[in-house]
């Protein structure tokens, strides 16, 4: 037996890409920035935050917009990381707020709390 959820378009599992901050140090020994690397991707699915969880990441400092729940934890996404959903001009980019979830602590699926930025390149 399959799972088969009813969704429409647009809701199932989408293709999100990892971005990383990648940086080095110069031959003096100074700390560089390189601009963001890719470092993986996976299928997830997206969600707006509630009300609830919003206001509670506001008073720890976190603010979030998005909660993105990936499936399986092959390419783990760390804090800081940019998740993008789509190509091009019209794709969409998230900052990762805080470390993943694993709610069953069984591998299966990763939570994450996210903010949607339209100022990340």
């Amino acid at each position: 037996m399959s799972f088969r959820p009813m969704l429409r378009p647009g809701q199932g599992f989408q293709l999100f890409h990892i971005l990383r901050k990648g940086g080095g140090l110069t031959t003096s020994g100074r700390p560089t920035s390189s601009g963001q690397k890719p470092a993986g991707e996976f299928y997830g699915m997206i969600t707006q935050a509630s009300p609830k969880e919003i206001e509670q990441h506001k008073q720890l400092g976190t603010p979030i917009t998005h909660t993105i729940v990936q499936r399986g934890t092959k390419d783990r996404a760390k804090a800081t990381d940019i998740l993008v959903l789509g190509e091009g001009e019209t794709a969409r980019k998230f900052q990762v707020q805080g470390e993943p979830r694993d709610p069953g602590e069984l591998g299966h699926f990763l939570v994450y709390t996210v903010e949607e930025r339209a100022d990340l390149q």
